[in-house]
């Protein structure tokens, strides 16, 4: 997936420096010397921003609270500012990293793809309770921390259920989320024998399901265990 790098850096050569790096190693990268420069390239959705404090029209520290309460990004401060109240300000900024100048361009790579890859693990959906977790993105399921495996029907259903957890779906409202492989209509056998094989998957008694509850006369809701 393509990640786009923001970096906000006063002088030309270190901001030019820093964009090739990145350029050599596949990020898309925008350059900006000014708050106001920056402040146009965040129309485009950015991955991460490299952010240096001392700005000619401002304190980037402001500029990162302003920034992160209109969209959620991970943030690297670079600076020449090393005390340790300087650190902590900029922490306390909202910041995800703080690297002070001189600084070793290996070793801000390597912070980069790390703030990266935390940032990829936070926002993929993923679906945790009591003893299960499922990964939207991955299309996994885990209970009691071993893999389940799951037909892909299953996991659309699962999904559907999970997504919606709390609230009545019909039966008729599933047959219509719900396809199989050839995109042949579910039909109401299929979804029973899915539903009775899916409880057995998630359910510590399937005679007594806690999550896939049956709504008599109605359909089916998922609900989180109490446990």
């Amino acid at each position: 997936m393509e990640k786009h790098i923001l970096v906000i850096e006063d002088d030309r050569a270190m901001n030019s420096g820093i964009a090739f790096a990145l350029r050599r190693e596949g990020y898309f990268v925008y350059s900006a010397y000014s708050l106001k420069e920056a402040q146009e390239s965040l129309k485009d959705k950015m991955n991460l921003i490299l952010l240096d404090i001392n700005l000619p029209d401002g304190d980037g520290r402001d500029f990162l609270q302003r920034v992160l309460a209109g969209q959620p990004v991970p943030v690297l401060i670079l600076t020449a500012q090393d005390s340790e109240e300087d650190m902590l300000r900029g922490f306390r900024s909202g910041c995800d990293d703080y690297i002070t100048k001189p600084f070793s361009l290996p070793v801000l790579l390597m912070k980069i793809a790390a703030v990266l890859k935390r940032s990829d693990r936070a926002s993929r959906q993923i679906y945790v309770n009591g003893d299960l977790m499922y990964d939207f993105e991955c299309k996994t399921l885990t209970r009691c921390g071993e893999p389940v495996e799951l037909t892909a029907l299953e996991g659309r259903l699962l999904e559907l259920l999970i997504q919606n957890r709390g609230i009545v779906l019909t039966r008729e409202k599933i047959l219509e989320r719900i396809w199989d492989n050839d995109e042949r209509y579910v039909e109401n056998r299929t979804l029973n024998v899915t539903i009775r094989r899916l409880r057995i998957k998630v359910e510590d008694n399937p005679e007594q399901p806690v999550y896939i509850r049956t709504v008599f006369g109605l359909g089916y809701k998922w609900e989180d265990a109490q446990r």
